[in-house]
This record gives C-alpha cells, sequence and structure tokens, in this order.
C-alpha cells in the first residue's frame, strides 16, 4: 500500500502530543514511595498506554490483592492533576505544528488516549489544541484498553475510513501493539520507553520527532 493512500491520521495524547508521561512517572513514583509500594517502581513501565482499568488490574497482579489499588489511584491522581494545575500542560515540540499542517492539506484527525475523557478534555482546552480533532476517544469510551485493538478500531470507525487508510503515531508498546492489532500503519516516536527489535518488527516508521514526522508527511501528502 502506498503512502498516498494514508487519508488520516490518530494521535495517542500522553507521551506522544502532550509531554506528561515524565511529570505522571515522577508523581506516581513519588507516591510509591511515600506508601513504600516497591512493586509499582519496578513495574511501572508497564502501566504506560494502559486505560484505568487495565492499570488497576496489573497493579492489583503485582501489588497484592491486599493492596489498596483505588485509593493508591485517586492519589496518584490528584497528585497529577496539582501538577499541571501549577505548571500547565507541557506540550511536545511540533504538537501543534503538524495538527496545523494536517488541518491544512484536509487531513482528518483523530485522539486515541487511554486517558479519561475530563482529563483529556482539560488537556485539549488548556492547550489549545482541541479543535483540530474530529474525534477524541478516551479510555472510558471503551470495553477493553491498549494494546487490545478496541480504542483505534473506535477512532477509525469514527472518521468513517478503514484502518488500512489510517495512520496511528504512538510512543508506547501498549499503544503500537494496539494500532497495528487494529490493521493501521504505526509511527512510533519514542518517549520514555525505547524502540525495540519486538516494536521495529510492528512499525510502518519511526521518528525522533513530530517535527521529523511533518517532514516526512509534507513529502507524501
Amino acid at each position: 500500500m502506498s503512502t498516498a493512500e494514508i487519508r488520516a491520521v490518530v494521535f495517542d495524547a500522553d507521551g506522544t502530543l502532550f509531554d506528561t508521561e515524565r511529570l505522571a512517572r515522577d508523581c506516581w513514583l513519588d507516591v510509591a514511595r511515600e506508601w513504600g509500594a516497591a512493586p509499582v517502581e519496578a513495574h511501572y513501565m508497564e502501566l504506560i498506554g494502559r486505560n484505568h482499568l487495565g492499570i488497576a488490574t496489573r497493579l492489583q497482579e503485582v501489588c497484592g490483592l491486599e493492596f489498596p489499588v483505588s485509593d493508591f489511584l485517586l492519589v496518584c491522581s490528584q497528585r497529577v492533576r496539582d501538577t499541571i494545575e501549577s505548571q500547565g500542560v507541557p506540550v511536545k515540540a511540533g504538537a501543534p505544528e503538524i495538527l496545523r499542517f494536517l488541518h491544512s492539506r484536509g487531513v482528518p484527525v483523530a485522539l486515541a488516549t487511554s486517558s479519561g475523557g475530563a482529563a483529556t478534555r482539560m488537556k485539549l482546552e488548556r492547550t489549545g489544541l482541541a479543535p483540530y480533532f474530529q474525534a477524541v476517544l478516551t479510555g472510558d469510551m471503551v470495553s477493553i484498553g491498549k494494546p487490545h485493538p478496541e480504542i483505534f478500531l473506535s477512532a477509525c470507525e469514527a472518521l468513517h475510513l478503514p484502518p488500512a487508510c489510517c495512520l496511528a503515531v504512538e510512543d508506547s508498546p501498549n499503544g503500537i501493539r494496539s494500532a497495528h492489532g487494529a490493521g493501521m500503519r504505526v509511527v512510533m516516536i519514542p518517549d520514555l520507553i525505547p524502540p525495540s527489535p519486538e516494536l521495529d518488527a510492528l512499525l510502518f516508521q519511526k521518528f525522533d520527532s513530530l517535527d521529523r514526522l511533518r517532514d516526512y508527511l509534507e513529502g507524501v501528502l
């Protein structure tokens, strides 16, 4: 399939458009240390890209049935919200520019994020990026989160396009597996988790920044 058949782009949010993964990691690990929850530190990277239910399930597995996962998640979420409230929503370099470019070319854009709806709407509104998206799919809108393909399939359906015609832009292994499983061509822009031979085998392209992806798309769209 040629690059000329790319008819839409579906972005992940945290770690891809918003530089929030490091912020969240620091908040979570601070809380984990305060709670003496060493397994959270050991397994944190496995949580990236999962929705609330997926995170809760994995935490219960690694921390044990006696660990108060719901209370822990509430404290972590509040810590992240407080930090964003005081520091603002960090945006990845090149995010506004690539969205403006796609808009100028008439390319539909969707968001497929494991974050919840309220948090996602807040980030989009505060950064001024909300108007660029024709569809926004969040982790609380699907029954099975990433790495299951449901959220990317739903995003393509919302754009009224087959997955094979849509490009997915992701940073995490869970997100890459989700988009690949949906039948999309996947671009990785690494954030906290570096690429690996296993992930490379699932990728259409890999770039070190959104600016490099925009340069590529300018040549093929």
